[in-house]
């Protein structure tokens, strides 16, 4: 049973290995991975939050999130500068039978406009965050929940910022160098058409 067992174990992890190769083979590339030979620190080092249009309750903590979620060990001269505009919100969970609530989501929702300072590109985009938390009867315990479903909303919300202008990133990447392999005539094609910046 225990030969069995082993070479099961065995065949999972030719199989597993086959496919990392695979995977590396057809050119696939996680969002968070650097590519080879590059050494750079986090994408938000490269960042400078320039604004947070957002109620004196998250803004502050919006701003704690970003600075939290930047690399401390490696610094980058500033490459982009990003503005916020985010509202909190919250939406009953579970409600009792005396119409109490006993649990909340705490959502916190916005949009974002990332500005590149080298040709003062701009990109764009729309994300949101979701925490539940619980009422309890000490109020004290209540407000505690609730600030810390802030602070989770908050990072959440971050990363998601985060994950959407890597994405839109590799986006613009990718059709720089679709339009560096066009041929000459086709290059210029589509710069009269206007499809490309």
């Amino acid at each position: 049973m225990i030969d069995r067992v082993s070479h099961v174990n065995r065949v999972l992890a030719l199989l597993f290995g086959a496919s990392a190769l695979f995977l590396s083979g057809c050119g696939f590339q996680p969002v968070y991975a650097t590519r080879e030979g590059q050494d750079q620190p986090g994408l938000l080092n490269a960042i400078e939050m320039s604004d947070v249009n957002a109620s004196p309750s998250i803004a502050p903590v919006i701003r704690e999130a970003f600075e939290l979620r930047k690399s401390s060990s490696e610094a980058a001269s500033t490459e982009y500068f990003l503005a916020i505009k985010a509202r909190e919100s919250a939406q009953n969970l579970a409600v009792q039978l005396d119409a109490s609530v006993t649990r909340f989501n705490y959502i916190i929702s916005g949009t974002y406009q990332l500005r590149r300072a080298r040709d003062q590109k701009t990109f764009t985009g729309k994300v949101s965050s979701v925490v539940s938390f619980n009422v309890v009867n000490s109020q004290y315990s209540t407000l505690y929940a609730e600030q810390k479903a802030r602070e989770k909303a908050a990072r959440q919300f971050i990363e998601a910022v985060e994950r959407d202008i890597l994405l839109s990133l590799q986006d613009a990447d990718d059709e720089r160098d679709r339009v560096k392999a066009l041929p000459p005539d086709d290059y210029e094609l589509e710069i009269i058409d206007g499809e490309t910046q």
